[in-house]
Parts: structure tokens; sequence; C-alpha cells
């Protein structure tokens, strides 16, 4: 099975071993274009995109397709014009696996960070601002399904493993209220009512601080007032 991981550094594993790199963050960039455009590409549009201070635009991205056939593994996986990309069944893309079907809970969390962080290239202004919407996009899809989740948990009566994923949504996005009334509900669920009161705090502080005004005041109501006397005698 061969895995492409496009989410916080990219990497490529082969049956859980990592590979050797492609030379180039051009090569990265080449394939989460391919890998996330909603239609082939054509090569002069690629060549304008990523290469266009080249003295040969062309050429420059005819080297960079061989080098990702080869760091991938698959000869036969870019065709044509436009390009086609080929993978077959037996390969696995993190970006694919949110945006095309359902993602289990597990693989949920093993998501990283932003689309090819760490790998951004020196290109056109109109692929950076690919990649500025594609990040956000991606990014509001890991939030929402970890919020989901986190909600199914709490609702079915497993409100530690439901904190898990709200304390994740959170960390994605500490100033939206959903993440933090989940990420509360969950502490305040599992009777860790000091945690939740903690987490409120910090919330508020954020809230102050980044926004400028007072978060709203009634998450507290999200903590049992009996877990108020608790934590006071505690």
């Amino acid at each position: 099975m061969l895995t492409i991981r496009l989410l916080g550094r990219p990497v490529l594993e082969r049956d859980g071993e990592r590979l050797r790199p492609p030379r180039g963050r051009k090569t990265w960039a080449l394939l989460g274009y391919l890998l996330l455009a909603e239609c082939a590409p054509s090569r002069t549009h690629l060549a304008r995109l990523l290469f266009d201070n080249a003295a040969d635009p062309l050429g420059a991205l005819r080297w960079t397709l061989t080098e990702l056939r080869r760091a991938v593994g698959l000869p036969g996986m870019l065709n044509g014009d436009p390009l086609t990309l080929a993978l077959g069944a037996d390969v696995e893309v993190d970006v694919h696996t949110l945006t095309k079907g359902p993602t289990d809970t597990v693989s949920l969390l093993r998501l990283g960070g932003e689309l090819l962080e760490g790998a951004e290239p020196v290109a056109s202004t109109e692929f950076d601002h690919w990649l500025l919407l594609e990040r956000h996009r991606l990014a509001s899809i890991v939030e929402q399904r970890l919020r989901r989740t986190a909600a199914t948990l709490l609702r079915d009566g497993h409100a530690r493993e439901a904190v898990v994923y709200a304390g994740r949504a959170v960390a994605r996005n500490p100033l939206a209220q959903a993440n933090q009334e989940l990420l509360i509900r969950g502490l305040a669920t599992s009777g860790d009512h000091a945690a939740a009161l903690r987490q409120i705090g910090l919330y508020e502080r954020a809230h102050r601080l980044e926004l400028g005004v007072d978060a709203p005041a009634n998450l507290r109501v999200l903590v049992a007032p009996a877990a108020y006397g608790s934590v006071r005698t505690g």
C-alpha cells in the first residue's frame, strides 16, 4: 500500500515505511495541485502556475514530472495533455480520504496540519492564492468532522473520548464557541469539573485578548452548579 500524506509535512510511505521524498518543493506542489484539481489541467497551465520564472517552463515541468514518477514509483501515473493522474486502488491519499469519503475516527486523529506544510514553493501569485484557499477549505473540513465526532461521542455517553476530538477542534480554532462548548461539556460530563472551569477561563481570556470583547456568559451553565462548590472545596 502506497500512502501519500499532504496534510502537515508531506511524506510518501509504502507499507508503513517512509520513502525518499521527491527533490524540490515544486514537486510536492505539483502533486498536491494534481490531487486536488477538479479537472485535469493542461501542461501549459501547470508550467505557468509553477514555473513561470524558469527559462524553459515546459522543460522544468517535464523534469518535475519525471522526479515525481520516480519518487512515487508509478511510471504510468502521469500522462497526456491535459495531464491525467492515475494512482490505482492500492494508493491511499489523506486529502482524498478527507474530501471524497467518510473518515473513520482513528484516521481523523492522524490527520496532520496545513496542506503542504513546510513545503511551500516560490511560485506564481495564482498558485499562492490556490494554496491559501485549499488550506482554508481542508482545515474547515477537518474541524467540522472533529466537532461532529465529538458531538456524536458525547451524545452516545462517551464523554472522555469526546474530549479528545473536541480538544483537537479547539486546538485548530480556539475562538470558535461551538468547539469550546463541546470541550467544556465533555470535561464536565466526564466529571472533571475543575478542568471544565479552567477551560472556560482560558476561553474567556483568549476571547477578550483576541477580539476585545467578553466571551458569551452562558458557557458556565454547561458546568453543573454543584461543581463550583466541589471545586472550591477541593
